[in-house]
């Protein structure tokens, strides 16, 4: 098991909020801190002067903010609370965050959408419960959508075997039927979703 277990994480988080760290970067109006980057930043770097993979809680992924409200409170909220752990999938074994390359794809089908395709290196993703998973949806125009799925619904995870304590994993969908009111944002503007995540991480990442 790399890095802390869950709930030792769980519990240092909360004696972390009691001293008022909660949700960093997270919307006061969500209960969090709502810190700027440059605080964050800071924050992050001093976590970075220790091995234990120790990250306060109360917080979710910048684009889960984008939510509508039915997905705000089946996976924003809930993913502030702790009570559902997220990753973010876009990266593939022969594509990072180029639109142009990304093979995963989804086609419409009635009300659902059906998904096809591996991601890898996801950080997170052989614990999370839902994730946000990129695929392509107008192959002509490179039109790229964001799903939430569930792990319910079918995708499965594979440990991916690397040096230190990052424990990333393989995402497979093998004909994933998706809701399409699980669709984040807009169909076919999911990379400027996918661009507006990865840009919080140039930041946060480096001063870690």
């Amino acid at each position: 098991q790399p890095g802390l277990d869950r709930s030792t994480l769980r519990a240092l988080q909360l004696k972390a909020k009691e001293s008022g760290f909660w949700g960093v970067l997270t919307p006061e109006a969500y209960g969090g801190m709502e810190l700027g980057a440059t605080m964050a930043a800071l924050i992050e770097a001093e976590l970075g002067r220790s091995f234990v993979q120790f990250r306060f809680g109360g917080s979710a992924d910048n684009i889960l903010f984008y939510a509508n409200e039915e997905q705000r409170e089946t996976y924003l909220k809930p993913t502030i609370a702790g009570d559902r752990i997220s990753c973010f999938a876009i990266t593939e074994p022969g594509a990072g965050s180029d639109a142009r390359a990304i093979r995963t794809s989804a086609y419409q089908d009635g009300d659902d959408w059906v998904v096809n395709g591996e991601k890898t290196f996801i950080t997170g993703g052989n614990d999370a419960d839902f994730t946000m998973v990129f695929a392509v949806t107008d192959k002509e125009n490179f039109g790229v959508t964001c799903f939430l799925v569930d792990r319910e619904m079918g995708w499965k995870s594979h440990p991916i075997d690397t040096m230190g304590e990052w424990g990333p994993a393989a995402l497979t969908f093998d004909n994933v039927r998706v809701p399409s009111r699980n669709i984040l944002g807009e169909v076919g503007r999911g990379f400027e979703l996918a661009m507006r995540w990865i840009g919080q991480g140039r930041y946060l990442l480096p001063a870690r």
